[in-house]
């Protein structure tokens, strides 16, 4: 679960993985323990013994203090174990029993009690949602048809979130999920493009709850977690009251993990034991023990690319609901699908990868917001080794394309000029004759042609030595037309993925021009506590700048697009769609309503 507006507390998803990409960095000087050359054909140990070196090494260097990870090969737990502590004042290890926040990786538990509801033709996930949910009757007679398939593979245009209330000490029922979407507009036209909605997946919940006739938790106990053997599990709006409880960390600071709105989307507490039953159940097709949790079939189609009609999806892949495309430093190759999903809660981090053609799964879960990139690391580098020890398929170093600066034209440079929205805010590109520069969040690089004919991103530190800028540096840029729009499209490892989308020139502000200013959050909550709100112009559009004294990683602008004197979207990688922003006049005074919070700007 990661959001656009106000606060970014979860990643959810591959699509979020974006904003990593885009994040300038400069890379550490200390070096990583070297990775084993050769593996002998099942050498699981010297994997372990790899990951044991990593793990510390990575955790140290991002300020991590708990992590667990468990290898599955088909039906054998090849290890499992903590590192670091669940606990640091009371020095308790983190194992592979501590129990962390699961974020989104929930949401491929509550897409399997979906699966298992049409297993018994209890629902057609080609029907219409509000068939089966009555007390979902949105206004629009578009969102009225969008199907449960949709929901489940995030094309159904639904908002991202709710932010107000999401996180908080005592947050509503995920069931106001639908109340939230009843009374709001589309984000996009259903089908028109992946979306992720953490929204949408609390409608699934209700969806189950009225189909079965019980409580969603109860439900997600009896009919997935109590007969995998996953004890240790449970569907909470907060962090489990077990022992085993891994504590909430920001960096290395205690801090405090609130409870959630939207259960069905991100509030799984587990521990990567239990998530390793998971994933021999999947690799067993669908069989854990005596239990039959899903039909063969249904896992089949659970890895089948939904979404290949979606031009504007670029080839990323998405099943039900697992991610199948990612793009970056993190794809693994000539293993046949990469099945992934992540979850992030404001704390806590997690990952899970699995390889369905050679039934290989790796599991890891940190208890520090630091995590992010730590989990996706330690989880990549393992399923590689253990890919190699089991099957002796190796992994081939790719280089960057040599540059080819004389292949650049003036005209070139001048058809990708423009700013565009992403995910990350507005994106410049500028043109100097063949010369191209790009902004992004403050921070300029040079985008130089490319061997291969993309472009790709360079930085000279002090304008004299080339650095390297990791997987941000192996991905190739264009731009193309799709389906009528302009976008930004990032190329790595031979998966596209959407960027953004460019914007059409600035107009003129109207009544939004005397709004411009500082706001104040006038019903706060736990997640939004300390951020500051801005209404500004960025290169020349209007835009919400969203900052936080302490918390310099979630500062960024989003573009807003004005559609009347008092309403707006903000958009995200499309510029004709996103959340929607209205204007309210209280007592004279304009106030700006975005994801449930009521914006009020300060007195000069």
């Amino acid at each position: 679960m990661k959001s656009s507006v106000i606060k970014q507390p979860v990643k959810l998803h591959s699509s979020s993985r974006i904003g990593l990409m885009l994040v300038f960095a400069l890379a550490g000087c200390a070096s990583a323990p070297p990775a084993p050359e050769k593996l002998a054909s099942g050498d699981m140990r010297a994997v372990k013994a790899y990951i044991d070196r990593l793990a510390p090494f990575e955790m140290q260097k991002t300020k991590v203090p708990g992590l667990s990870i468990a290898l599955v090969d088909d039906q054998r737990v090849v290890w499992a174990q903590g590192y670091g502590y669940a606990d640091v004042a009371k020095q308790i290890p983190a194992t592979a029993d501590t129990v962390y926040r699961a974020g989104s990786v929930s949401k491929l538990f509550t897409g399997a009690a979906v699966l298992q509801l049409a297993e018994q033709r209890k629902l057609n996930l080609d029907q219409p949602i509000a068939r089966y949910l009555p007390a979902f009757h949105p206004a629009s007679a578009t969102a009225q048809s969008i199907t449960i398939r949709q929901v489940m593979t995030h094309h159904a245009g639904l908002p991202r979130d709710q932010l107000q209330g999401m996180f908080d000490s005592r947050p509503a029922p995920y069931t106001e999920a639908i109340t939230i979407l009843n009374n709001a507009k589309l984000a996009y036209a259903p089908g028109q493009v992946f979306s992720y909605s953490n929204l949408g997946f609390s409608l699934l919940g209700s969806l189950v709850e009225r189909a079965e006739g019980k409580a969603f938790s109860h439900f997600m106990q009896s009919s997935l977690l109590a007969p995998m053997g996953m004890t240790a599990s449970s569907f909470e709006s907060g962090p489990s009251a077990s022992s085993q409880m891994a504590l909430a960390y920001k960096g290395l600071d205690l801090s405090t993990e609130p409870a959630l709105r939207d259960v069905p989307a991100g509030g799984l507490n587990t521990t990567v034991n239990d998530m390793a039953r998971f994933i021999q159940m999947v690799f067993a097709e669908g069989r854990s023990g005596s239990a039959q949790i899903l039909k063969p079939e249904t896992v089949t189609a659970m890895f089948q690319p939904q979404n290949t009609m979606v031009s504007l999806d670029m080839g990323f892949k998405i099943g039900l609901p697992w991610m199948l495309g990612t793009l970056g430093g993190n794809s693994i190759q000539g293993a046949g699908p990469v099945a992934h999903h992540a979850g992030a809660t404001i704390r806590h981090r997690s990952l899970v990868y699995v390889l369905p053609q050679h039934k290989l799964g790796v599991v890891v879960m940190a208890n520090s917001d630091a995590a992010r990139g730590v989990v996706d690391k330690i989880a990549t580098e393992t399923l590689k080794l253990a890919l190699q020890a089991k099957t002796g398929i190796t992994q081939t170093k790719t280089e960057r394309p040599a540059w080819d600066d004389a292949a650049m034209t003036p005209a070139d440079a001048q058809r990708m000029a423009g700013s565009y929205t992403t995910m990350v805010g507005p994106v410049r590109i500028t043109a100097n004759g063949t010369k191209l520069a790009i902004d992004v969040g403050g921070k300029p690089l040079a985008l130089r042609k490319r061997a291969d004919g993309l472009l790709g991103l360079d930085y000279a530190l002090l304008g004299l030595v080339s650095i390297q800028l990791g997987p941000l540096g192996e991905i190739g840029f264009s731009l193309r037309q799709v389906d009528g729009h302009a976008v930004l499209v990032g190329t790595s490892g031979g998966q596209d993925m959407l960027i953004g989308e460019r914007l059409s020139p600035p107009g003129p502000l109207g009544a939004w021009q005397r709004r411009l200013g500082d706001y104040v959050i006038a019903n706060p909550d736990a997640m939004s506590a300390g951020y500051q709100v801005r209404l500004a112009q960025a290169q020349g559009y209007l835009a919400l700048e969203i900052s936080h004294p302490t918390e310099s990683s979630e500062t960024g602008k989003l573009v807003v697009k004005p559609l009347s004197d008092d309403e707006g979207v903000v958009l995200g990688t499309l510029a004709d769609g996103g959340d929607q922003l209205r204007v309210n006049t209280v007592n004279g005074q304009d106030e700006l309503l975005v994801s449930g919070y009521q914006l009020r700007k300060k007195s000069p």
